[in-house]
């Protein structure tokens, strides 16, 4: 069959193969592009045997290239899209236009595309020698990820108002419970909507990201509701957020004195007690202990917190015998001839006269809050507002301080164990979201020994990390302190006050405001 023919050359045809015959010199490559718009169906795949028959003109048939159909057909892989392309010139194309919609949809049909095709792209919008959409499959949604929420624990802190004043009245160390109360819950992930490829063939949605729900099981429980788990407190106590798990801790309420009717108080939870405690009597508790009276305390024997805090409204008059300790900080009104000694933070509101105090950081910084006399030992920093008295009165203050260099690397080693445990968590968790879908896959529960032995290395790895991450604030807040021990005096210390940080000793002989610090062992000052 014939295709082209002039007096140079004919082109023929044979089940799709292109041949071209040179009769005469004379017709360069450059102007065959005429040829080629005009049959944009010509597909040259010998380029060199075509430039030298057309320098040639051997008279020989030689093969040159290939015709593609009229219209031609891509579907993606993924049978998400259909593109054709309309191999006519302009003219042709126009005139036939009718018949090529038909063809498009004839051709659609016979690749069995029966989803998403656009029929006004197809009606409106096809062109000649252009690469068209005609079909678009829809993409699966994306699933909505779980949320979990915790009922949240107050943090433990005085409040300041903008006077300056500091509030010891209301602050609460705890969030006091009832069985059957609301702790937490997680709204289950969905799944997004189906999707359809262009063969109708149906497309999963995904699934939304799970989250687990951290909870301590023997004072938690966690109830199925329709597309939601709840966290309800099994009975009274107080809310503890302990290595990212949220419980409920026993809690013992005193509503009278601690004295001769109660006898000392030993208990393994929180306690609250709305009188005071007596002179030579002592509380011990696990966690958290709260002395309410506004009369404060006098001089009895010990109050200490084991891993908690302890917070006393009223204040110390402790005669040179009370004793406070706590594992976290003590929140105090007042410190009047009395031993205090916290792990974390001493923060008091008003004064401290002729008290040992000992903590990683300790704070007399209200406005008016005073510090005479006594001892104070901090392992970080001191912030006080005002020191000594007109009358020379010695005040002790010490600062252990620490080595920013070693700290540093120790912070730098912690944040590499942090990342490889995120990742080994993140593994763990990919490998648990596998196993989920073959357990659904072949009718197992989530009780499998297999499964169950996943889950727990996923809580230990959570529990490390959590253990890190308070280790992290640690070094963070020994970090914020200025040099490698820190002492701050807002207002201003009177002479007689004696200062040492590390080893460096400085005795004011005058009146002084501002900032002692140590670095590269020596006491500067702002």
């Amino acid at each position: 069959m014939i295709l082209v023919q002039n007096e140079y050359f004919a082109i023929t045809q044979a089940s799709q193969i292109l041949f071209i015959q040179v009769a005469k010199q004379g017709f360069s490559i450059r102007e065959f592009q005429i040829i080629m718009e005009k049959y944009p169906a010509i597909v040259i795949t010998k380029f060199l045997v075509l430039r030298e028959s057309l320098e040639c003109a051997t008279n020989e048939k030689i093969e040159f290239g290939r015709l593609k159909p009229p219209i031609e057909i891509y579907i993606s892989p993924d049978n998400l899209e259909a593109k054709i392309t309309i191999n006519l010139d302009r003219e042709t194309y126009a005139a036939t236009k009718e018949a090529v919609k038909q063809d498009v949809l004839q051709l659609l049909k016979e690749n069995k595309v029966v989803h998403g095709i656009l029929y006004d792209v197809i009606n409106k919008e096809l062109q000649a020698q252009k690469q068209i959409v005609v079909a678009k499959g829809l993409l699966p949604k994306e699933g909505t990820d779980a949320s979990v929420s915790y009922l949240e624990l107050s943090e433990a802190k005085p409040t300041l108002h903008d006077d300056g004043r500091t509030n010891y009245y209301d602050m609460n160390l705890f969030t006091y419970i009832h069985k059957g109360d609301w702790l937490g819950e997680k709204n289950f992930a969905k799944t997004g909507a189906n999707g359809m490829n262009i063969k109708g063939e149906v497309l999963p949605g995904k699934p939304g990201k799970d989250k687990i729900l951290r909870f301590d099981q023997h004072s938690v429980d966690a109830i199925e509701k329709s597309n939601k788990t709840l966290l309800i407190a099994k009975f009274d106590g107080a809310l503890q957020m302990k290595e990212g798990k949220i419980g409920v801790v026993n809690h013992l309420v005193i509503d009278k004195n601690v004295g001769n009717e109660t006898g000392n108080i030993d208990f393994d939870g929180y306690v609250t007690v709305n009188g005071t405690v007596e002179n030579g009597f002592s509380i011990t508790a696990k966690q958290d202990i709260s002395i309410l009276s506004n009369i404060g305390v006098g001089a009895a024997e010990r109050i200490c917190s084991r891993f908690g805090n302890v917070y006393i409204k009223g204040g110390i008059s402790g005669k040179g015998k009370c004793i406070v300790e706590a594992g976290g900080s003590v929140f105090i009104k007042y410190a009047n001839a009395c031993t205090i000694k916290a792990q974390d933070t001493i923060d008091i509101g008003y004064y401290s006269l002729d008290s040992d105090l000992e903590a990683d950081n300790i704070l007399v910084q209200a406005k008016n809050g005073r510090t005479i006399g006594g001892t104070i030992r901090a392992k970080t920093k001191v912030s006080l507002r005002m020191v000594g008295n007109i009358y020379e009165k010695e005040t002790y203050i010490n600062v252990e301080g620490f080595d920013r260099k070693a700290i540093k690397k120790q912070l730098d080693q912690l944040l590499l164990t942090y990342k490889e445990l995120l990742v080994k968590a993140e593994q763990n968790e990919r490998e648990l979201k596998v196993y989920e879908m073959t357990l659904v896959q072949f009718g197992r529960t989530k009780s499998d020994e297999d499964y169950m032995s996943y889950q727990n290395i996923h809580q230990d790895l959570i529990n490390e990390i959590y253990k890190l991450e308070e280790e992290r604030q640690g070094f963070l807040k020994t970090l914020s302190s200025k040099g490698e021990g820190e002492v701050t005096i807002y207002d201003k210390a009177y002479p007689r006050t004696l200062l040492q940080i590390k080893n460096l000793q400085k005795r004011l002989n005058k009146v002084t405001t501002g900032t002692f610090y140590a670095q590269d062992n020596k006491l500067m000052f702002d």
